[in-house]
């Protein structure tokens, strides 16, 4: 069942939709505009032969931030991830559908490729995939209605919502457009896992600390406020290796977690 506008309000004022900015006069018939953000990622140019889904990109891309002053400018042919303005959180009950708007996909604007479906229980703002099928660049306004959303109601709640621990959800809470981490699932989809390979070490109160930390959960952010390789900091967080020594006092200082003074503490 989709929502209408009447129920979609009463949805948001009774706090099962949580819409920040909200504006009541983005509501259309059966759904709510949303706004472009400001920030956005792109891929430079480099001498990588091929995108690799199971290979991180995060070090040939590049972010970029507009303002109301200074617009980003797509180019025909061209592919960038944005964001919406709004931040949205949905319960475990409802899922959203994302949609461009009518008027500016007939100026050749695409806003998403495959990423239409938002799931239940996801908080954050939303990922646009930006393409530009005219023959002439597309000026993107910061602010400007540039998608719309819909609500679906399930049958019943989902057992495990998007977030969970359960399901490992790698873009919960990301406040502007992360690059693909696909490669966090398939790492070892090119050969099976030896038997007998060592055992892996427990990490789960760092992904925990993570998780509800101010990196929402991010390896990538953690990693670039530590000035850490990703690929060290992965390891230490999916239990693959443990921190060196030179390290501990290093993530001591940003988490605070017990495990890491005793370390310390052992040491002296």
């Amino acid at each position: 069942m989709v929502l209408s506008d009447r129920d979609i309000r009463k949805a948001i004022q009774d706090g099962r939709i949580y819409i920040d900015p909200y504006d009541d006069a983005l509501i259309q018939p059966a759904s709510i505009d949303l706004r472009l953000g400001a920030k956005f990622l792109i891929f430079k140019r480099t001498q990588q032969p091929v995108i690799d889904p199971r290979q991180s990109v995060d070090h040939f891309t590049e972010k970029i931030e507009i303002d109301e002053a200074v617009p980003f400018m797509l180019h025909p042919g061209e592919f960038a991830l944005g964001v919406t303005l709004e931040e949205i959180h949905l319960p475990p009950d409802i899922v959203g559908r994302l949609d461009g708007k009518s008027s500016l996909g007939r100026l050749g604007l695409v806003v998403h490729s495959t990423a239409g479906f938002v799931d239940p229980g996801w908080k954050g703002r939303l990922t646009l995939e930006l393409s530009n099928l005219a023959n002439l660049p597309i000026t993107l306004h910061y602010g400007m209605k540039v998608s719309q959303i819909s609500f679906m109601e399930l049958t019943s709640p989902a057992e495990n919502p998007y977030g969970s621990k359960a399901l490992g959800s790698k873009y919960q809470g990301q406040d502007g457009p992360m690059a693909s981490q696909f490669y966090r699932n398939n790492r070892n989809d090119a050969a099976p896992v030896p038997k007998a390979r060592k055992r892996s070490i427990d990490a789960s109160s760092l992904r925990d600390w993570l998780q509800a930390s101010q990196y929402k959960g991010s390896v990538t952010l953690f990693s670039e406020a530590l000035e850490v390789p990703l690929k060290t900091v992965e390891d230490w967080v999916y239990g693959r290796s443990k921190p060196s020594l030179k390290h501990w006092s290093q993530l001591y200082a940003a988490t605070g977690l017990p495990e890491y003074q005793q370390l310390l503490d052992t040491r002296g």
